[in-house]
């Protein structure tokens, strides 16, 4: 096959391609175009023509006429020029399909996309405005017709059922001719076709009748609870006061009560006035404070009555106390006395006792007071009540001091007692410190070990003396006991130091001594070592010698002998 041929059947099936790829594009524009073309009929056939030409008929004004203007204007607008224009749209992309110019096509199908899409939206809201507006009158007649049903039936109740209202009838009137009048204006502004304006006077309406229902319903139960609750509360007070008064009960403050009353005789008159004038939100919060007010009148009488109840049962107990804390009071001034001639007291006792039995007078001073000036009536019952209930614990207090200086002085001879029992143990122990040192056959012992021991021996027979005083000292020889202690303590650590360290002296010697042979030098280590043994008593610094030697043969050795020592020694 030549050349010639091959590119011939090339371009024939070029153009093939060609033919049915334009005829393909052109078929697509042409449907989209079908498509739109049939949506521009929807829209036109949705929009409300024949609804517009009524609203235009129609005799209105005020806002409503602006509105029906304003949506027969958009109508109009949607007719004359904006579906034209779409149909333009339309027109221009068939032309440009024809003539092969599919860009263009595209364009003009897409501005005649978005115009319907934009129209579509105003014709919802343009036949949602018309309707609203053709029935509005309907509405608002089918509404304000309930609420004069509603008035009529608050009118109705207030003829009824007036002396409810008490003085508030006036301004209940007063406020339905408000209400009468707004229906006037309703059924002008309905007849004139301003029926906007008259779906704000229904909305009026209705809220205002609301609130009158709620006025209806409140302010009966705000007059019955002032005319049954509070009139008839403050009423009992007055009487409950005036007999209280009669019966020689008195209150904390001077005139409180008389003040207290004639505050809620204003606040229940400045109630009424809120009531009145219906200010229910005022009246409430009014109501509240009475409450609290009467509810605190009731207080003050209640706590008088139980005040008196208690002050009876208080003088009673009081009574009681007294003469047990005066026994007590008696007791310790002998017991004072006795253990005074025994020992010497060093605690305060004596200052406290005076302490005690000056705090009794008083407490006894101030409940007879206290009694004349209730059988005076000079005193609330309150007040002397919160008084004796003071005095009552001062009196346990003072009873509690009691008992605890009877301990204190007790203990005076439970010490002298343990003392004298660890005096002989203490002397016991010497004894046995002394024993075990001289079987441990020592040479002899450090001099400041001695001194130790003839000071602790001092010391007891210090003490011993004290002991035997007829009038013991007890500060001093608790003084005493306590360095006796200190002392044997002391003198029991040093025994123990001194036998450790001469014993470990003499096996660490031992042990040294077997490497004399390899280290002769330890022979005189050793001889040093006995020299302050034997002859200065110096064990500790006679096993320091031999130790540290035998640590430089020896490392560990003198662990391993300690250890062995301290094992042995449990055992003994």
């Amino acid at each position: 096959m030549t050349i010639e041929i091959v590119v011939a059947i090339s371009i024939v099936i070029l153009a093939v391609i060609v033919y049915f790829s334009t005829y393909y594009l052109k078929k697509t524009h042409y449907t989209d175009i079908d498509r739109l073309d049939h949506k521009k009929k929807d829209v036109f056939s949705y929009l409300p023509n024949e609804k517009a030409d009524k609203l235009e008929r129609m005799a209105i004004s005020g806002q409503s006429k602006a509105s029906a203007e304003m949506a027969v204007r958009k109508v109009n607008l949607i007719n004359d020029e904006r579906l034209p224009e779409v149909e333009a749209f339309l027109f221009d992309a068939e032309q440009a399909t024809d003539r092969y110019r599919f860009k263009q096509a595209s364009d003009h199908q897409n501005r005649a996309d978005e115009s319907l899409k934009a129209i579509e939206e105003d014709v919802k809201q343009i036949v949602s405005t018309i309707d609203e507006l053709l029935q509005r009158e309907e509405a608002n007649l089918k509404k304000v017709d309930a609420i004069k049903k509603r008035y009529h039936k608050i009118r109705k109740e207030l003829l009824v059922n007036s002396f409810t209202f008490g003085g508030s009838i006036n301004n209940l009137e007063d406020k339905l001719g408000d209400i009468e009048s707004k229906f006037t204006s309703f059924s002008d502004l309905t007849a004139s076709g301003d029926h906007e304006e008259a779906k704000l006077i229904v909305s009026k309406l209705d809220k205002e009748m609301s609130a009158m229902e709620k006025l209806m319903s409140r302010i009966p139960e705000l007059i019955e609870t002032i005319n049954t609750s509070y009139i008839k509360q403050k009423e009992e007070i007055v009487e409950g006061y005036r007999t209280l008064t009669e019966q020689g009960y008195l209150f904390p403050e001077a005139n409180e009560m008389e003040n207290k009353l004639n505050k809620l005789d204003n606040d229940i008159i400045e109630l009424k006035s809120h009531v009145e004038e219906l200010d229910i939100k005022k009246a409430d919060s009014k109501s509240e404070a009475v409450e609290i007010e009467i509810n605190d009148l009731y207080d003050l009488m209640e706590t008088e009555i139980e005040s008196k109840a208690s002050v009876n049962t208080l003088i009673k107990k009081l009574k009681k106390i007294i003469l047990y804390v005066q026994e007590q009071n008696r007791e310790m001034g002998f017991e004072l006395d006795r253990i005074n001639q025994s020992y010497t007291l060093y605690q305060n006792e004596e200052n406290q006792y005076k302490d005690l039995k000056e705090a009794l007078k008083e407490q006894v001073k101030l409940i007879g007071e206290v009694e004349a000036k209730l059988s005076e009536e000079q005193i609330p019952y309150s007040t002397a009540e919160g008084l004796l209930k003071k005095s009552f614990e001062q009196l346990e207090n003072v009873s509690r001091t009691y008992e605890t200086m009877s301990k204190q002085l007790y203990s005076y001879r439970e010490k002298e007692l343990q003392i004298k029992t660890d005096i002989e143990e203490m002397e016991m122990a010497l004894r046995e410190m002394k024993r075990y040192i001289e079987s441990k056959h020592l040479p002899g012992l450090p001099k400041a070990f001695l001194d130790l021991f003839f000071y602790t021996t001092d010391h007891l027979e210090a003490l011993s003396k004290e002991l035997a005083r007829p009038r013991l000292n007890l500060k001093e020889v608790l003084s005493l006991h306590k360095m006796c202690e200190d002392d044997i303590e002391s003198l029991a650590d040093q025994t123990d130091a001194i036998v450790d360290e001469a014993l470990l002296t003499e096996l660490t010697s031992q042990r040294l001594y077997r490497h004399k042979d390899e280290h002769p030098e330890v022979i005189e280590t050793i001889k040093y070592s006995e020299s302050l043994f034997l002859d200065e008593y110096d064990y500790k610094t006679a096993l320091k010698m031999v130790r540290e030697k035998l640590e430089t043969i020896e490392p560990g050795a003198y662990q391993t002998l300690s250890e062995e020592y301290k094992k042995d020694k449990s055992y003994d």
